[in-house]
């Protein structure tokens, strides 16, 4: 008899094991977790012994212990409202022999780890249960031997009632009993044998599908049981989907199943049917990030998808927290290349096509809830749907209209870009091109996309001109004191102030308010001191909104011509705060009219310097001068006195300033920004209607 297996001596590297189970938190949610310790336990006793023995059948028996009476609970018919008090799992496995039994002294076992185990499986049990109790036979050089013991964190080393004898049994078998639930666990812990099933096969589901399970039953006191391999092929087996990818040598499976317990859609790349590494597939999928309802069910699900393959089993490493290969892939990649930037693209395609009646339909109605939102706030982007309506299918559900604009901004400029590439492609290939019909086929479908992404453009400044105006509107009300916002804010509407034409880019100018001429203009100053300004010879202090050089839009057909240099015009605008109503007639200070004549006497006196060459403003150079001010009783006098005339609309006022006894020609128009915004709508009417910006 060997002796050595008879001795009673418990040691174990476990110094304090009560302090350990305090350490240890699991989540009321996993109140089944210990179970599933144990079955993992039972089920790898099997394969070990299925490994030593042909035609070997394994099975396991759980027995559902509940609160009350034995003897009633046998003959009661729905006993399911019961609390489970108690686990009892039987199985034929190998049992605990010499090498299982010092595994099961051990933390971080070696033998644990190479099948996937992480050591501590009896804390997580006295974490939830009062104590193990565990009966097990195993054999050893021919004779069988009953190990029994009971396993509690109120001993230090947690041994009590070790026994360790030759059996009279003749075949190998363990028995575990996890004893008295915690109470807080056991309320959150599932009372249903169906619904205790159903997690347990979701919890294994990779031996199901591979079919490689032991027999699994489950049974009630009352005799009720379930087998659970043929509750996976009634209720989950025709759920799972699934496909193959090969790269290089090696073929590698993709199953996609449901999980009602996973908080997220995942992938989860496996070596002997354990996940060794997972990730989210909503960095891949963006329709892939929340939680799934069927119409016919309140719970909600996450997709699993599980990689396997021979090359993850051979390439897994010793702690199966990763794999020995590459993650991602270099430039002298190829696709035969095992990388797991490799199989993530094709398991991602792999999920593209099993999904796709899910995704497309998640998609569309995605696509259909922004539709109006697109064509309301953002109907430059209808063209960027049109042409790359798949990216536009994967952006997030959920934007708000500012998240929106972002993500349909991305796609436009990467479409812009391959748009531009393929021209510059198609300038190439045209030099091989020999007949009309070739040059029709190859430019067709650029010059289609082309202009497109012209529309685009044109949408987008059609949308920022109605929005200018619609801010304009909101300007000249009265804000939230009762007050009007000051003219420093309308003035940057307008035009930013104390800038010049070399800190202003075109997008940041709205002078189209007043005049489409006023777009090709080049800037002087904005609200800057005559002296300020370096191109005007000045030493006048006085301040001006605005002062404008108009060259001919075909300047440089102009500049080489052997005639005359031509004359310049010039542009003046001032702004003045809405419904101001203090002007004084004839005072320097208060009359915009005298100032306005004054700004031209001093550009008169003045010289400029254009592209290098000095140029006179005198008596044949025309000013055009707006004054943007609402007509309040004071200003309609200065405008009487002036001899102002009243625009056709009756809305604004103007005069030519054109007598011989004066030094300049000027015309000067008072615009209230009422007649700035009415003339501004009616302008862009056209444009308006077409992207429909009522």
């Amino acid at each position: 008899m060997n002796t050595e297996l008879l001795d009673n001596p418990i040691i174990s590297n476990i110094t304090n094991l009560r302090s350990r189970v305090n350490k240890l938190y699991i989540p009321k949610t996993k109140a089944l977790l210990p179970l599933f310790e144990v079955l993992s336990n039972s089920i790898h006793a099997i394969f070990e012994k299925k490994d030593n023995l042909e035609n070997f059948e394994g099975k396991i028996l759980i027995n559902l212990i509940r609160n009350g009476g034995e003897d009633a609970l046998k003959v009661l018919d729905n006993i399911d409202k019961y609390p489970i008090k108690s686990f009892e799992i039987i199985d034929n496995g190998i049992g605990l022999n010499k090498d299982n039994f010092i595994s099961f002294k051990e933390f971080d076992s070696e033998k644990k780890a190479i099948i996937g185990g992480k050591g501590i499986g009896r804390l997580v049990c006295l974490k939830l249960f009062s104590k193990m109790v565990i009966e097990s036979t195993y054999e050893e050089n021919g004779i069988y031997y009953d190990r029994n013991f009971e396993y509690k964190k109120s001993i230090k080393e947690g041994f009590d009632k070790y026994l360790n004898i030759v059996s009279t049994k003749d075949s190998s078998q363990t028995r575990i009993f996890l004893e008295q639930y915690d109470e807080e666990y056991q309320k959150k812990a599932p009372r249903d044998i169906i619904e205790i099933a159903r997690q347990i096969i979701t919890h294994f589901q990779l031996y199901f599908i591979e079919k490689i399970i032991p027999e699994i039953v489950i049974r009630n006191q009352n005799g009720e049981e379930l087998n659970l391999s043929k509750l996976f092929k009634t209720d989950f087996e025709s759920e799972i989907l699934e496909d193959t990818f090969v790269i290089g040598d090696y073929e590698f499976k993709v199953y996609i199943t449901k999980s009602y317990n996973s908080q997220s859609h995942k992938i989860l790349y496996c070596a002997h049917e354990r996940t060794v590494k997972d990730e989210g597939l909503s960095k891949y999928i963006e329709d892939l990030r929340y939680i799934i309802k069927d119409n016919d069910s309140i719970l909600g699900y996450h997709y699993q998808v599980f990689v396997l393959s021979k090359f993850l089993d051979q390439r897994v490493n010793e702690e199966r927290t990763n794999f020995h290969f590459s993650d991602e892939e270099s430039e002298e990649s190829d696709n035969d290349d095992i990388t797991l930037a490799n199989i993530r693209r094709h398991t991602l395609h792999k999920v593209e096509e099993l999904l796709h009646d899910f995704l497309s339909k998640t998609r569309k109605e995605k696509v259909e809830q922004y539709i109006p939102i697109i064509q309301k706030e953002f109907p430059n982007y209808s063209s960027v749907i049109e042409y790359n309506r798949n990216k536009v299918e994967k952006i997030p559900a959920g934007l708000t209209s500012k998240e929106l604009d972002i993500k349909l901004y991305e796609i436009e400029s990467e479409w812009k870009l391959e748009v531009k590439k393929e021209g510059i492609k198609l300038l190439d290939e045209k030099k091989d091109i020999t007949s009309l019909e070739d040059y029709k086929t190859l430019y067709s479908k650029f010059w289609s996309e082309f202009n497109e992404v012209g529309k685009t453009d044109l949408a987008r400044y059609v949308i920022h001109r109605r929005a200018v105006i619609d801010l304009l509107d909101k300007l000249i009300k009265w804000d939230s004191n009762q007050s009007f916002y000051n003219e420093d804010i309308l003035h940057s509407l307008f035009f930013p102030i104390k800038e010049d034409k070399g800190t202003v880019v075109h997008e940041k100018q709205n002078l189209w308010l007043l005049d489409e001429r006023l777009t090709f203009n080049n800037l002087l100053a904005s609200d800057r001191t005559f002296n300020q300004i370096k191109e005007l010879d000045s030493k006048s202090s006085d301040r001006i909104d605005l002062i404008i050089r108009q060259e001919e839009i075909f300047d440089k057909a102009t500049l080489f011509s052997e005639d005359k240099f031509p004359y310049e015009s010039f542009t003046i605008v001032e702004f003045k705060k809405p419904y101001r109503n203090d002007y004084v007639f004839g005072d320097p200070k208060k009359d915009p009219v005298r100032q306005v004549r004054k700004y031209i006497n001093e550009i008169i006196d003045k010289k400029i310097k254009i592209n290098g060459r000095s140029i006179e403003a005198g008596k044949s150079s025309p000013f055009y001068c707006y004054i943007v001010a609402d007509i309040t009783s004071t200003l309609e006098y200065i405008l009487r006195e002036e001899i102002f005339t009243k625009t056709p609309d009756g809305l604004g006022y103007f005069r030519f300033y054109n007598s011989d006894e004066l030094i300049y020609k000027a015309y000067i128009e008072v615009i209230p920004f009422e007649k700035v915004i009415k003339n501004a709508k009616e302008r862009n009417k056209v444009l308006f209607d077409k992207l429909n910006l009522l």
